[in-house]
């Protein structure tokens, strides 16, 4: 089932909220890039999307994936074997079935007959079954974050036909390949020279200036509705509205909540806006003073005016959070009391525990959402309150995500668009390949364990509800809000489509967009 037990705000309610969209001063920042919609022979459709962060980290393996180009690179080169569709729930993508047996602990993977990778060579069991075994020889995050996968007993049954024969029961299976970092590659994958299964191919990439794609017209599953998709990176958001309300680009992925209001009121576009399970959370490093201390990561909790942020950061354009994930996921527990700003409670806390105050902290963040800068500026202010000096360090993403990631006392990152399980598997449990707070809780993992193995599902969201409530009283994460989806585009744009379990706009599932 899809959903939330709780009413999330309605789609495009927007706050009366004073904002500084005249002061912006729109200036077009957009050197070098041509126009979007037409070829010079006007034959052939382009479709250009901004997109903020591009980076020399940008990955081409889609194994090893972690920022926002490494994504978009592997939803469009790639595909996976299943994906979280318009609503929410797993689909078939390469798969056109993912069965269980009757324990849950042998799967079969019946894969799509006529998907060819883009040298023209069919798609193949032996394929998976590379791709998975390569994920373990070579350490890749995927191995951390699928424990249930024994890689000696994935087998081709035929040419279109996997058996996984896993550790044990695990009955979210199909949600664990939804990831674009669980791409399958060919048996001969080269990373300096990606060939997919995907809609596109990777035609052109200047690192961390815009990455161009041609349309794979033998894609399997229909050819894209453009020729040719060109990946534009800007440094800010306010200079990606600019070059789509200038005509200069077509989409806008991702769109400051503050210049909303802008671009509806620009003739030719308009926001296309959807909840999601996004969001930006603070990570409380465990194995760092004063985080290692429940007291203190209780106490920052509570310094959070969650509603303030959402209306003061992104006007409106959002959903409360209450540090768990995800709402989107059916087992989630909506029943968890809504935590609620209280400094002085947070301030006596840290008395209590015997902290001078204010208690310094210091905070590393970049760039990885157009409001990371702003959303970690409103918790140094509201902190203060309740007895916190947040220092507040912003680095670029390539260093944030480099050989520091992992060492922050305290740190901003964007999680979300993964069923509970998944989340839990890839940032908190023994495994996790990116437990960058280092928080481990055997109870939690037992937990973990024993509900990723029960078929019934009244017994595993009570077990859920269990793992829930001590990530919600002694876990590593704050999760103030889910972030809306804001997406700009122009009028000549169609297909637009909500993905809300989805990271990027439209899950960067572009091939569904079309032009004229």
């Amino acid at each position: 089932m899809f959903g939330t037990t709780h009413s999330p705000r309605p789609r495009g309610l927007r706050r009366s909220i004073p904002i500084a969209a005249a002061g912006l001063g729109f200036v077009l920042l957009l050197a070098g890039c041509t126009t979007s919609s037409s070829t010079d022979d006007d034959t052939s459709s382009v479709l250009t999307v901004g997109i903020a962060s591009l980076s020399d980290a940008d990955s081409l393996d889609p194994a090893e994936a972690t920022t926002t180009g490494g994504y978009v690179i592997s939803r469009q080169v790639f595909d996976t074997l299943t994906e979280f569709g318009p609503d929410g729930n797993w689909t078939p993508q390469l798969a056109t079935a993912v069965e269980p047996g009757d324990t849950a602990d042998v799967w079969t993977v019946t894969l799509a007959d006529d998907a060819t990778w883009s040298d023209g060579d069919p798609v193949t069991a032996d394929d998976v079954v590379a791709t998975v075994k390569r994920w373990f020889a070579e350490e890749l995050p995927p191995s951390g974050s699928l424990p249930f996968i024994d890689p000696d007993q994935v087998e081709a049954v035929d040419e279109h036909t996997v058996k996984f024969t896993l550790l044990y029961p695990t009955v979210t299976f199909p949600e664990a390949f939804t990831s674009p970092t669980t791409a399958i590659v060919p048996a001969d994958f080269d990373p300096a020279k990606p060939i997919g299964s995907g809609p596109f191919v990777l035609s052109d990439n200047d690192p961390g200036v815009q990455l161009t794609f041609t349309a794979n017209k033998d894609y399997f599953r229909g050819a894209p509705g453009v020729d040719e998709l060109d990946v534009v990176s800007f440094a800010d958001a306010t200079s990606a509205a600019s070059a789509l309300t200038a005509g200069q680009i077509d989409v806008d992925a991702s769109v400051d909540p503050t210049i909303v209001d802008v671009i509806d009121g620009t003739t030719g576009y308009s926001v296309f806006d959807y909840g999601t399970s996004g969001t930006l959370t603070w990570v409380m490093n465990t194995q760092q003073a004063p985080f290692d201390d429940p007291v203190v990561r209780q106490a920052l909790r509570l310094a959070v005016d969650r509603q303030q942020l959402i209306d003061q950061v992104y006007n409106g354009y959002g959903t409360l959070g209450n540090d768990v994930f995800n709402p989107y996921d059916p087992m989630y527990d909506a029943d968890l009391p809504q935590r609620e700003y209280d400094p002085e409670a947070a301030k006596a806390m840290l008395e209590a525990a015997g902290y001078t105050l204010p208690l310094a902290v210091k905070l590393v963040g970049t760039d990885n959402q157009p409001t990371s800068e702003r959303q970690n500026e409103v918790l140094v202010q509201q902190a203060a309150a309740a007895g916190f000096d947040i220092q507040y360090e912003f680095v670029d993403s390539a260093t944030f995500y480099g050989d520091a990631y992992g060492t922050y006392p305290l740190s901003l990152s964007f999680w979300g668009f993964l069923g509970i399980f998944d989340q839990a598997a890839f940032t908190i449990t023994a495994t996790a390949p990116y437990n960058s707070s280092h928080w481990t809780d055997p109870e939690y993992d037992a937990l973990f364990d024993q509900a990723i193995q029960t078929v019934d599902d009244t017994e595993r969201k009570d077990l859920v509800a269990q793992m829930q409530t001590i990530e919600y009283d002694s876990g590593p994460y704050i999760v103030p809000m889910f972030l809306d989806a804001l997406v700009g585009l122009s009028d000549d744009v169609s297909g637009a489509t909500a993905y809300p379990n989805s990271d990027g706009a439209f899950g960067y599932n572009f091939r569904i967009l079309s032009l004229g």
